[in-house]
């Protein structure tokens, strides 16, 4: 692959500006620039690996882990033998994130020889990225000989080979001697909560009930997922009890989640006080445990405090309401739909929960209400309504699908990308006749014409896949140009509709690219040097983050020009996940939305997603944009995986944000 010639205007720039590769430094130097532009510049990169320089070395390593490319292998293993530890441990960091098993042998042998505990971290860490079942079981006798932290680092990489489907039961018995260990725990917990299954959490349920005493909240909340998979009664005991009254809200949310695999008819007096229980997290997570088990012949015990939390504007937040208008409608149908509409208000976002109420109801008396929805002036409104509507629908005749179809195809031209998402879903229901929808196939097709990447990438994809669910040959000439389509992602997605529809296999004719839409300029990387912090001021209290350009350069320096351009001020988080993230930076607030341009996904061993990390929010590798997301707890499962570009430790800010709330303003600090 070239380098792109803007690479060449933006290190010649640098130059002869007479830039010091110091600070602002060494954050942006040539590796770094190759590594963004995801090049080797016909081996330029790899020319580094042989650099006097450790620090070239190191940062080449490094840019080789995040282009990902399994012919450098071969240029990285010699590393692994490196003088320098830093670069022996970023040579492993690569071969993980490369992910090739035939740096699995490697990994082993430089472990055995390896006397520095960060590199043979890190070795142990590779492998579970990349590492075979042989690996694993080898990996699991060394370990044996291991203290401390490096049993910590075992027991995240059987977690890691977990991921990847690779269990044994020589790692799994290794990993549960490690619960007693107070050093230890935490990691070991996790490790089983991703590989144990249920005849081993019935077999240990006696450790498992003593570690779910552990002072430590990360141990008993991933144990508690663990008893999950058992539906002894001591264990449901022991996750009713947690879920009531566990002081730390992340446990009882994952011990109501764990509930979820119990009949409900165990569990429902339980269930019903944690809808009014003081910790938002929890109540919401009850709900959505209730809206997959309950049943219509269980629901009147709780029809009562439903209604009453739906009626209870004073006492209960919108959320909950919407989620008691849900689960009402789902389990009552035709019969909540006036309780329901009586509470039809303003407030945008509970009246789009409210109207996925009335699409839980499939029932037809509540179409005329949809039907008012679609002319609302807001995004999100429509948008539920468009959904609502087609839930009722997809159980109806072909003259209701008809004139749904009819009336839903006018709003592309709204020219929203929120509204236009809901109606290409809607277009690609199976459930929704093909026939019918076959009729609009042109005019599907003339809206998917005016469309354009890097802009419209979702979308277009999304209609990619309607012309194949109607397998409609005049949709071909289409899907062959987005074959050649710039954004490699479209491309894609036509190669594998064309491969369905003609038998033909076109990935031949992807047209390699290096048109990118570059969100700086030169002189902009310097702002990544003034500033080391923002506060983030929401609905909730202020969010201090703290900045980590070492690990994600090119990240922070997105998003302080997007702080600059006061992009984010107003918005919503629109996405939050108990226990686990909560997420804003979308301009839609549906989380398709964005700056119109994509970024480059920057990981490093040194950025983990520990508990307060500021990631940011991806669709696959390299399509970052403005979203940005902040953990509830450790997340390692997103190592690697996610650009970490900050931290910050203002928890108690962070847990008590909800979907809805607003991000005030941002301000960086010097």
């Amino acid at each position: 692959m070239k380098l792109p010639i803007r690479f060449f205007h933006l290190f010649l720039l640098l130059t002869c500006a007479g830039y010091s590769f110091r600070a602002s430094s060494q954050t942006f130097d040539e590796i770094s620039f190759l590594q963004d532009s995801r090049s080797l510049a016909n081996g330029k990169l790899i020319g580094f690996l042989s650099s006097s320089k450790e620090s070239d070395r190191a940062r080449a390593c490094s840019a080789l882990a995040n282009i990902q490319d399994s012919t450098t292998l071969p240029y990285i293993l010699p590393l692994l033998k490196d003088s320098s530890s830093i670069v022996r441990r970023n040579a492993a960091f690569a071969l993980g994130q490369i992910g090739d098993a035939a740096a699995g042998p490697f990994l082993l042998d430089r472990l055995a020889n390896e006397s520095n505990d960060g590199c043979r971290s890190e070795c142990i860490d590779a492998l579970g990225k990349c590492g075979t079942i042989a690996d694993l079981d080898k990996l699991v006798l060394l370990a044996h000989s291991f203290s401390g932290d490096l049993c910590n680092s075992v027991a995240l990489s059987v977690a890691r080979f977990a991921i990847r489907k690779i269990r044994d039961s020589l790692a799994t018995d290794y990993v549960s001697g490690l619960l007693s260990n107070e050093q230890c725990a935490s990691y070991a917990a996790y490790a089983l909560m991703r590989c144990a299954d249920s005849s081993f959490v019935q077999s240990h349920l006696r450790d498992e009930a003593t570690a779910m005493e552990n002072r430590s909240p990360e141990v008993r909340m991933w144990v508690a997922t663990l008893l999950g998979s058992a539906r002894d009664s001591t264990a449901i005991a022991i996750l009713i009890r947690h879920a009531l009254k566990d002081p730390d809200w992340r446990v009882q949310v994952n011990s109501v989640r764990a509930l979820r695999n119990v009949p409900i008819q165990q569990t429902l007096s339980s269930l019903i006080p944690l809808l009014s229980d003081s910790n938002e997290h929890v109540a919401l997570t009850a709900f959505s445990v209730l809206r997959i088990a309950v049943h219509a012949d269980m629901i009147d015990s709780l029809t009562t405090p439903l209604q009453r939390i739906l009626q209870g504007q004073r006492d209960y937040s919108w959320r909950r309401r919407g989620e008691a208008a849900v689960l009402l409608a789902k389990n009552l149908g035709e019969r909540s739909i006036s309780g329901i509409v009586a509470q039809l208000g303003p407030s945008p976002l509970f009246r789009a929960k409210l109207i996925e109420a009335l699409g839980e109801t499939k029932s037809p008396e509540a179409v005329p209400t949809l039907i008012k929805e679609l002319s609302d002036p807001d995004r999100q409104i429509v948008s539920a309504a468009v959904a609502a509507y087609c839930s009722i629908v997809e159980d109806q005749d072909s003259v209701s699908q008809q004139k749904f179809c009819g009336q839903i195809l006018p709003l592309l031209g709204r020219r929203d990308m929120t509204i236009s998402f809901s109606v290409a879903d809607a277009f690609g229901d199976t459930l929704i006749r093909k026939s019918i929808r076959s009729q609009y196939l042109n005019q599907l097709l003339a809206y998917y014409g005016t469309l354009s990447t890097p802009d419209d990438v979702e979308l277009m994809t999304d209609l990619i896949d309607v012309f194949f669910s109607l397998k409609a040959e005049s949709a071909i000439p289409a899907l062959q140009q987005a074959v050649r389509d710039s954004d490699r992602t479209v491309a894609l997605e036509a190669v594998k509709a064309l491969a369905e529809m003609t038998g033909k296999d076109y990935i031949n004719e992807i047209v390699p690219s290096s048109r990118r839409k570059i969100f700086y300029r030169i002189e902009d990387t310097a702002l990544v040097g003034r500033y080391h912090s923002a506060l983030i001021s929401t609905t909730e209290g202020t969010i201090r983050v703290h900045f980590r350009p070492d690990a994600a350069p090119f990240t922070v320096l997105n998003f302080i020009l997007l702080v600059r351009r006061h992009f984010y001020d107003g918005l919503t988080f629109h996405r939050v996940v108990p226990n686990f993230v909560i997420q804003g930076g979308d301009p839609l607030g549906t989380g398709f939305g964005g700056p119109g341009y994509a970024i480059r996904t920057e990981v490093s061993p040194d950025a983990l997603f520990t508990e307060g990390a500021v990631g940011m929010a991806s669709a696959g590798k390299d399509t970052e944009g403005s979203q940005f997301f902040i953990t509830h707890c450790p997340t390692p499962h997103l190592d690697g995986r996610y650009t970490v570009f900050g931290y910050t430790d203002d928890m108690n800010v962070v847990d008590k944000v909800q979907i809805g709330d607003h991000i005030l303003a941002i301000e960086l600090e010097r």
